[in-house]
């Protein structure tokens, strides 16, 4: 992908990320009490509302992209060789794909009542 198209990804990222976490922080700093919100059953239950949990999904994603993404772009800037970037490439791709695996393992454990411990 060109570098411009990839630039753009991060941009777009960005103002869905400021969007989204902006709705997750009312929903849960503001509508409920800090403690209220950070107690275990009410986050089981908030992972268990299908709507929320792929509100949570989208965040995860368009988080982990927009982070990696900057990642690369500067180690990009650090060092400019054609090994390093395919490095670069790979390895951030495989650390997207590996954190958005798991996170996703997270929601669909709470999600369905997989294992709590």
């Amino acid at each position: 992908m060109k570098e411009s198209k990839l630039m753009l990804v991060q941009y777009a990222t960005a103002v869905v990320a400021v969007v989204l976490v902006s709705i997750h922080l009312i929903m849960q700093g503001v509508l409920l009490p800090y403690t209220q919100a950070i107690s275990f059953n009410n986050i089981l239950s908030t992972y268990q509302n299908g709507i929320y949990a792929v509100f949570l999904e989208a965040l995860l994603v368009v988080v982990l992209v927009h982070g990696f993404n900057g990642l690369r772009i500067i180690l990009h800037e650090w060092r400019q060789s054609n090994p390093w970037s395919r490095w670069v490439d790979v390895g951030t791709i495989l650390a997207i794909l590996v954190s958005v695996g798991y996170g996703t393992r997270t929601v669909i454990l709470a999600v369905f009542g997989g294992p709590t411990a």
